[in-house]
């Protein structure tokens, strides 16, 4: 199933690329969450433990530090919903009934600005006026690109899909769990409760 994660948001991860660089320099503020979902035709089935399929990024794997906190926090918040809809976690694959792989990747890096507000934009040009707001400090605003997938072990998956989304402000701990929360509660909505 991870070849299949890996497949899907590769190619996710192309389109948003695209829709990067479509869009210009500039990023409205409030750009909305793209969600693409599993359209899953598997008849309904009942599954009642999971287990990881995606080992823990840390900074001993060499990924950079952002990428390492955004695993933690995508794990942590998916395994809050896999447990408010009663699974159970249990160690190793081949112990459960369904595997969560998952990936996250910082796309690109981005100006975010609002292009319906002038004076927003004018404190990029050196020629602006005394007055106007100097730059600040951190205008880099990164795209992620989080893929989920839940199903049986070597199997395709039945629910998840992936989310992209430009994070305004990426060091700011409650923004980034507001868009989490948001993005696998939309990837996951078919998920149903154990049985």
């Amino acid at each position: 199933m991870r070849n299949r994660i890996s497949r899907l948001a590769s190619g996710l991860l192309a389109f948003a690329g695209l829709v990067g660089l479509a869009g210009g320099a500039l990023t409205g503020c409030s750009s909305p969450t793209q969600i693409d979902r599993i359209e899953s035709r598997t008849p309904p089935v009942s599954f009642q433990t999971y287990a990881w399929g995606t080992e823990v990024l840390s900074a001993d794997t060499g990924a950079p530090a952002q990428l390492v906190e955004l695993d933690t926090e995508l794990r942590q918040t998916l395994g809050a919903l896999l447990q408010s809809r009663g699974y159970r976690q249990v160690q190793g694959v081949d112990n459960a009934q369904m595997v969560v792989d998952y990936q996250i990747a910082v796309v690109e890096e981005e100006f975010a600005g609002d292009p319906t507000n002038e004076s927003w934009d004018a404190q990029f040009d050196s020629n602006a006026q005394s007055g106007v707001v100097e730059l600040p400090s951190r205008t880099g605003a990164p795209r992620v690109t989080l893929s989920v997938g839940i199903g049986p072990q070597n199997a395709m998956p039945i629910w998840g899909g992936s989310a992209t989304k430009l994070m305004v402000r990426p060091e700011d701990k409650n923004e980034r769990q507001r868009i989490l929360n948001k993005a696998i509660g939309e990837l996951l909505q078919d998920l149903p409760p154990a049985s």
